[in-house]
């Protein structure tokens, strides 16, 4: 480089919006680091200062820009350099740290040398696990040739039935949804929800893994099972967060998607653990039109999700062959979705190396005030925030609430009932048109959890934690 400057990290990142959630500026981390490779790349005020300046001019002769992402506090836990080396480009980071061989639990310290690690090998010296070959990637084959020799019928089977209710590329995409019999109650609580504020939903389609949901009067048009692709899908519910019940139905996420994508349709991916405030398709139709695939925040800021932090349970996916391509490839990391027990960490790892590889354009709406689709991390960390939502008082008019960073499907059910977001009867199986109720059914759980009245007297989920109220 033959000169530098600086512009402010929020201006910046306004003036090139690259998709990632972009967290609050820190002391310290407030300006973004401009190298100019030669006199042609430097703006026209060279010969003044070259610090604080607006983005546009001081990129004004760049016809090449590359952003490095770079958290100068790493967390606020280790000291880290950064080396640029003119060599034939790289677009990878090469990673060392001073940690001992193995995964000895310590941090890294000066006495160790500097060692070659993974970009997600950890402070604690915990490299992320590799998928093993004999009970993870060979089982994957198998599951891979089954479901592959089943799409074909089963593209047939869900043409015949969205041919039958008219439902067809051309006229929008498709909101796609995945249900066993454990998550069913879930499920139905999203239909009553949907019926009680008027919104539409004949372009959802749910893909069943059993019979018991498929034949379940859930009040929608498109329901469809396939005994091939699910017939080793668990009807219970997950027990917690990546046990082999949430692993499983995990894959059946993967296929869902790549099925409707690969009859032609865009997605809109969600969990059945949300409720919707307004009917979302709109806003895809005429919204964000430059971007691939669209992510709720997950909130996560771990580095098995960098830097995206995906939420994998409400994202949407223009059909093209960008993502068409990510899916593809998506479909074969089904050993280390059985090794990381979720689709979130595959996902993103294949979402990195293809937005770098091939362009895919990959956009997260940040959580916090000013999101549209809020969440569990919003749930869980934005006191005030809930409080507007409880109240209808909303910076921005949201158009759904996700009950995510729960759990199991018991909290999920707790939570929601407190929220006044709960419209199922209690051991209702007959179907929507008897189990929905008018209004919701609100009972109070947690004191220290969002809640649309007042649970003082109820006691804490989270051990000396004060009243949300």
């Amino acid at each position: 480089a033959i000169d530098y400057g600086t512009v402010d990290r929020m201006a910046f990142m306004e003036h090139l919006d690259i998709g990632v959630p972009i967290d609050e500026s820190k002391r310290g981390s407030d300006d973004v680091l401009l190298l100019y490779s030669s006199d042609k790349t430097l703006p026209d005020a060279k010969h003044g200062n070259l610090l604080n300046m607006d983005p546009e001019s001081a990129l004004e002769h760049c016809q090449t820009l590359k952003v490095v992402l770079s958290d100068p506090w790493a967390r606020g836990k280790s000291r880290t350099c950064m080396a640029i080396v003119p060599q034939w480009e790289s677009f990878n980071i090469y990673k060392y740290m001073r940690v001992p061989e193995g995964n000895k639990k310590t941090g890294a310290k000066d006495e160790y040398p500097l060692r070659f690690v993974s970009r997600s090998h950890s402070d604690q010296n915990q490299a992320q696990m590799i998928p093993n070959y004999r009970t993870e990637t060979e089982p994957s084959f198998k599951v891979l040739v089954e479901y592959l020799q089943a799409m074909p019928k089963a593209h047939q089977e869900m043409g015949d039935l969205l041919q039958q209710h008219n439902v067809e590329p051309a006229s929008g995409p498709l909101i796609v949804q995945v249900c066993n019999k454990g998550q069913s109650e879930v499920l139905m609580n999203f239909v009553c929800s949907a019926r009680a504020r008027g919104l539409n939903t004949d372009r959802i389609f749910v893909f069943a893994t059993d019979v018991y949901t498929y034949c379940q009067n859930l009040g929608l048009q498109l329901c469809y099972h396939n005994a091939e692709i699910f017939a080793d899908m668990p009807e219970r519910a997950a027990g917690h967060y990546a046990d082999t019940t949430f692993a499983k139905m995990m894959m059946a996420k993967v296929y869902c998607v790549h099925l409707a994508l690969t009859k032609g349709y865009s997605v809109l991916f969600q969990d059945v653990d949300l409720v919707w405030y307004q009917n979302p398709l709109p806003y895809f139709e005429s919204n964000d039109l430059e971007w691939d695939l669209l992510f709720q925040d997950d909130g996560a800021r771990t580095a098995r999700y960098a830097p995206y932090s995906p939420n994998t349970g409400f994202y949407f996916v223009r059909h093209n062959e960008r993502t068409l391509f990510l899916f593809n490839r998506l479909l074969k990391m089904g050993d280390s979705i059985a090794r990381y027990k979720s689709h979130q960490a595959a996902l993103t790892a294949a979402i990195n190396e293809n937005v770098s590889w091939i362009g895919l354009k990959v956009k997260v709406w940040k959580w916090g005030d000013t999101n549209a689709f809020p969440g569990g991390v919003e749930f869980h960390r934005r006191k005030e925030l809930m409080k507007k939502l409880v109240k209808g008082e909303s910076d921005v008019q949201p158009y759904i609430f996700h009950m995510s960073w729960t759990a199991n499907k018991d909290n999920k059910k707790l939570f929601l009932q407190q929220l006044g977001e709960w419209r199922v009867k209690d051991n209702c199986e007959s179907g929507a048109d008897e189990c929905c109720l008018a209004e919701p059914n609100i009972v109070c759980h947690y004191r220290d959890k969002p809640s649309i009245i007042p649970c003082k007297d109820s006691p804490p989920i989270d051990k000396g934690k004060p009243s949300f109220w």
